[in-house]
């Protein structure tokens, strides 16, 4: 029966291939001849990418599609098809087991791999541990070390935790902040809308249409429940293959060494294991802003906005005009006595969500918040008080503009220092620029990634 139930819950081959994400640009084409106008590719898309205009739908923003083909599933009459074009850059190459095609026995799921959405991260998280349990059964014996360590405990990395130990694996997962981090970092109340998904050992991970909080105390639960282990505040350092052994081909997988240490600093611990599963995020670490910030001013910057409460009553500053900056200025908009203030170094609205910019125009005209184009930070400095100010530049010059608190939003690096340094490769080198969804609103710091 159990056999039975494990065999009733893999994949088919449709849903394998849905697990890929895609090597090309994909982009909706629609047959303007035949299209009816009727909306229901534009409500399929969660990212806003098409619009309806003079009565047949059209690709507004296709710097934001992510070939979900959702759009394509609903139309009703086949008038929407999506196309491939370029490759797309950043991804890491990947087989159909999602294993890398650089380092064999390394895996790799979640918003990394370029597939978007928090029900493909839990599939795919699900579906890389399966791949992981039938590799290491065609491998033969077991040896040292743990069967699997699993860097990450997102929704993909609790997902391949619960599908690893209902397989019987030994494992362990390694998180550099909390369990869920990403899903803690949503605004307060923030709505996630998905469709629900079964998965082995606790039934469903996901809650639908569930707020931030609600989601996030059902995954702690299930946590606590399945006592799964996670190694919290644990910063991976690196991530080496070891090769051969006795009696085995130069290529063969030995296994792997993990070193991590403390998220804070401590001594370094080295971890072994015979496969390793990357379960990471796409945004990696914030970037900041390209000056060194002083110790009594570093305290009140912010790269997040979790609970918009929390800031209630204040000056804040917020750098950048992407879609999670527009949403935090609107929360904060929202908070009595909030003194609002947006800058951005473009010109106009370069892209985002069609009704976060219709939100903020609407709260620009209402007073409601102040929006600066073409300003950039030069500056953040404190009195011998503590007053925070920051040096706005512009084109009409530089000023000084009081604030308690900033909120840097603009964008992020992706991780691609730590994939490289364990050997995995992209299918076309990333550029350097933000994560996908976030618009840079200063001078990037540092390197590319």
């Amino acid at each position: 029966h159990a056999l039975r139930a494990r065999r009733s819950r893999r994949p088919s081959r449709d849903a394998e291939a849905m697990l890929r994400p895609a090597a090309r640009v994909r982009l909706p084409r629609i047959d303007t001849t035949t299209c009816l106008g009727c909306y229901a590719c534009v409500d399929a898309c969660p990212y806003d990418v098409l619009a309806v205009e003079r009565y047949v739908a059209v690709v507004a923003r296709p710097e934001a599609c992510c070939g979900l083909t959702l759009c394509e599933q609903r139309c009703p009459n086949g008038s929407l098809t999506i196309e491939g074009g370029a490759p797309i850059e950043g991804r890491p190459r990947l087989g159909d087991d999602l294993g890398s095609l650089d380092v064999p026995g390394l895996y790799l799921a979640g918003d990394i791999t370029g597939l978007p959405l928090i029900k493909n991260a839990i599939h795919q998280g699900a579906f890389a541990a399966a791949r992981v349990a039938e590799d290491l059964r065609k491998a033969g014996d077991r040896g040292p070390g743990l069967d699997l360590i699993i860097v990450g405990a997102g929704p993909a990395g609790i997902s391949a935790a619960l599908r690893a130990k209902e397989l019987g694996l030994s494992f362990e997962v390694i998180e550099q902040g909390s369990v869920a981090q990403s899903i803690q970092s949503f605004p307060r109340g923030k709505l996630v809308f998905d469709q629900p998904l079964d998965l082995p050992v606790t039934g469903k991970l996901w809650l639908k249409e569930s707020t931030k909080e609600e989601l996030l105390a059902h995954w702690l639960r299930i946590v606590r429940k399945e006592r799964l282990p996670i190694a919290q505040e644990t910063r991976m350092v690196s991530v080496a293959r070891l090769v051969g052994g006795a009696g085995a081909a130069a290529d063969a997988p030995a296994g792997f060494a993990v070193v991590t240490e403390p998220r804070d600093g401590g001594p370094r611990t080295e971890r072994r294991a015979r496969r390793v599963l990357l379960a990471l995020g796409q945004r990696g670490s914030p970037r900041r802003l390209p000056f060194e910030l002083a110790a009594e001013v570093e305290g009140r910057v912010y790269y997040h906005l979790a609970d918009a409460r929390s800031l209630a009553g204040q000056r804040v500053l917020i750098v950048g005009l992407g879609d999670v900056a527009m949403e935090a200025a609107i929360a904060l908009s929202r908070q009595p006595a909030t003194e609002v203030t947006v800058v951005y170094r473009g010109g106009g609205f370069r892209r985002g969500k069609t009704r976060n910019i219709e939100e903020m125009r609407r709260l620009v005209a209402a007073s409601r918040l102040s929006l600066r184009f073409e300003t950039d930070v030069a500056a953040l400095t404190a009195d011998p008080r503590g007053a925070l100010a920051a040096t706005l530049a512009s084109p009409s010059g530089a000023e000084a503009h009081p604030c308690d608190a900033v909120l840097v939003l603009i964008g992020s690096i992706p991780p691609w220092s730590a994939l490289r340094a364990a050997g995995v490769r992209p299918t076309v080198e990333p550029s350097d620029r933000s994560a996908p969804g976030d618009v840079e609103g200063t001078t990037p710091a540092g390197p590319p990634p």
